[in-house]
């Protein structure tokens, strides 16, 4: 396998542990790897034991409300860069099966733009409901709705724009090797009511990349939720498996200088769940340092409020739906031509 591939490979499987961004939310029947929090290196034991908790009610949740939702993603891939900002809200439901997002939602945009090779898109004042596999758009503030069927890659996309892992995302953990990461505690703040323990969560890249057992994992536990949507399978490393990369790590530094993934989590002192998330997923890679030609870039930042734990929401699909051509999934639209195919394609 060319090095170049090899590179664009590795690539990809960093940025697949991107699903594990967004709101720390169950997802169907499967139990979040997240949950199961382990303590980082050197951490007091009450600020690891104050996150394995919430996670562990984040868990078991049925329902939220995520409110001031703030979007921001960017692919540059050296040919053709992607944006896509998003601002709103939605209501999250799960469901008992895993087909779609393991949820229902609703999501109202209050503004939103995405910009790709297959055109513009404008997503502002626009609603979605998603319903196993279907997805439902109004543009008229629910006077009218289009449905259509929504494959993986458009459920991946839209999992990406608005902070939701599904069935994929919740079975990754960046923080996952008390090696590779490090937790620094924030001022206590007020919010909703009650007291906030901000906690920080970096992942050390150079640590990862150092580390062939952390960075063999990971890359496996990538192959095994990447699936047909994210076009990554072991066949593709042209019979490099993951222990012969991570053992190439010390090498790699270089080429991925300013790659950052934290996560910041505000729990709540009074009830232990988590009401606020912010995320930065910074993913670089320069081959300059290589001598050969050739970078990629991208970012992810999201933030919003958690709310409502446990809401009684009752979240179905529209009467009267009309079927035809809405902006998730068609060719040309939101995700025909993949925003997931754009952040994780491109070998």
């Amino acid at each position: 396998m060319k090095k170049w591939g090899l590179f664009l490979m590795l690539f990809a499987m960093l940025a697949v542990p991107m699903l594990a961004c967004g709101f720390p939310l169950p997802a169907g029947s499967s139990m979040m790897a997240v949950s199961k929090a382990v303590c980082a290196e050197g951490e007091a034991a009450d600020s690891c034991q104050a996150r394995q908790d919430a996670y562990q009610m984040m868990s078991k949740l049925q329902a939220v409300v995520v409110e001031g939702l703030d979007m921001a993603l960017v692919v540059d891939d050296g040919t053709t860069v992607t944006n896509a900002i998003v601002t709103g809200s939605f209501e999250y439901q799960v469901a008992e099966a895993t087909e779609g997002l393991g949820a229902n939602l609703r999501a109202k945009l209050e503004q939103g733009e995405m910009t790709a090779d297959t055109g513009d898109v404008s997503l502002s004042n626009t609603e979605f409901i998603i319903v196993g596999n279907k997805g439902y758009t109004s543009r008229d503030g629910g006077e009218t709705w289009v449905y259509e069927e929504l494959d993986a890659n458009a459920l991946l996309g839209l999992g990406l724009l608005l902070g939701i892992g599904g069935v994929t995302g919740a079975g990754l953990d960046l923080f996952s090797d008390p090696a590779i990461f490090t937790v620094t505690a924030g001022a206590d703040v007020e919010m909703g009511g009650q007291t906030m323990h901000v906690q920080t969560l970096t992942l050390d890249l150079a640590k990862l990349l150092s580390n062939g057992e952390a960075l063999a994992a990971m890359m496996e536990t990538g192959f095994a939720a990447s699936g047909e949507s994210l076009g990554l399978s072991q066949e593709d490393l042209g019979g490099v498996d993951a222990a012969q990369i991570a053992m190439m790590s010390a090498m790699l530094l270089p080429v991925f200088t300013g790659s950052e993934f934290s996560t910041t989590i505000y729990i709540g002192a009074d009830d232990g769940y988590i009401h606020r998330v912010e995320d930065t997923y910074l993913l670089n890679m320069d081959m300059s340092s290589m001598g050969q030609e050739g970078k990629i870039t991208m970012s992810y930042i999201l933030s919003g409020d958690i709310t409502q734990h446990n809401a009684p929401l009752a979240i179905t699909a529209p009467e009267d739906a009309s079927e035809g051509a809405g902006l998730l999934g068609e060719e040309g639209g939101l995700f025909g031509g993949g925003l997931g195919g754009s952040v994780f394609g491109g070998q």
